[in-house]
């Protein structure tokens, strides 16, 4: 039993390093850890010898070899499960679960995860929050944003709230939610499938609540290793409540919207999307939401954040503007 410890003890450092993923760069050196992802042309990699993650440009890399099962995705929108290993500089080979192989150039990959069967793994969560506060009229402004994302090998979901709170002497207090839940399916040859559940309440328009449940099919016309555009189009479902208006309202709309996703500018990231909305019973209405991101990424998972807001509608309530927008600026934190 004793001798059967000592092995252990001995063969454990060699059995662990065994399984580490394997990074080749062009300078002919080595290093040896776990690849916790690759994104934005950067690899994020763990080793036991650091207390720190060490990031690897692209462009340093040679071969690459990762132990576990991994989500890739490539340009063009291809998405891949499989094992990956670089057998020939500058390309690297998926191996399927059913032991098929494809073999990519490096620079076809956009984005990399390993496969964790741990819940937190899998999921991304920002907040950030902005204040403002004047002696003119003792105004005060506060906004707290955040956003919270899943996915694993099928699925992609994505959630975000939005909400301000503002006051100032002499003047209606000013309320702003929106949230926003999202769920995409990716399909070969660039195609999606998504689905939608959002929630706004504003002041400005006069709107007590507004319920949506949307479907639609949308396809990338771009995905490259720095940026994508996807448009989609589809049914929208509304179940609203004006303020000082009695009962709900309840209408479907058909809908086109648009999104635009640049995510390999350095340490830049921007988002945009739009969506406008036809209603089938009433023909003259037309609603259109905006929304734009823009994030530059800080030191310990710190960001700084600018971000806009559009809501339309030409048929608001008789007491509420027909538009409402928000423009923050703030400070924010990144969990995985």
């Amino acid at each position: 039993m004793r001798i059967l410890l000592i092995l252990i003890f001995f063969l454990n450092p060699l059995i662990s390093f065994s399984q580490n993923d394997t990074i080749s760069l062009k300078n002919g050196r080595k290093v040896f850890g776990e690849i916790k992802k690759i994104e934005s042309k950067v690899v994020t990699l763990k080793t036991s010898y650091s207390d720190s993650d060490f990031k690897i440009k692209f462009e340093k890399i040679n071969t690459i070899k990762i132990q576990r099962l991994c989500f890739i995705l490539l340009t063009k929108g291809r998405q891949k499960t499989g094992y990956v290993n670089s057998k020939t500089p500058g390309y690297f080979t998926i191996t399927s679960e059913e032991n098929t192989e494809e073999t990519y150039k490096l620079s076809d990959l956009v984005l990399l995860d390993e496969i964790s069967d741990k819940f937190w793994d899998r999921v991304k969560f920002n907040i950030d929050f902005s204040f403002n506060l004047t002696k003119a009229n003792n105004s005060s402004q506060f906004v707290i944003e955040g956003a919270l994302s899943y996915r694993d090998p099928k699925w992609i979901s994505n959630s975000s709230f939005s909400i301000l709170n503002s006051k100032q002497d002499s003047a209606e207090s000013i309320k702003r939610t929106d949230v926003k839940v999202d769920l995409k399916k990716i399909l070969p040859k660039r195609w999606y499938l998504l689905s939608n559940f959002g929630f706004l309440s504003n002041t400005e328009q006069a709107l007590e609540s507004r319920y949506t449940i949307s479907t639609g099919i949308g396809r990338y016309l771009l995905f490259s290793n720095k940026l994508s555009l996807g448009l989609n189009f589809g049914i929208n479902l509304n179940l609203e409540e004006f303020i000082n208006l009695e009962g709900k309202k309840t209408s479907s709309e058909l809908y086109l919207g648009s999104e635009f996703d640049m995510f390999d500018f350095d340490d830049f990231k921007l988002i945009s999307t739009v969506n406008l909305f036809l209603s089938r019973g009433e023909l003259k209405r037309s609603r259109a939401d905006y929304n734009l991101d823009l994030k530059y990424d800080l030191p310990l998972d710190l960001y700084i954040k600018c971000g806009f807001k559009l809501n339309y509608d030409n048929q608001s309530a008789t007491i509420g503007s027909n538009s409402d927008y928000l423009f923050t600026t703030g400070i924010g934190w990144s969990f995985n």
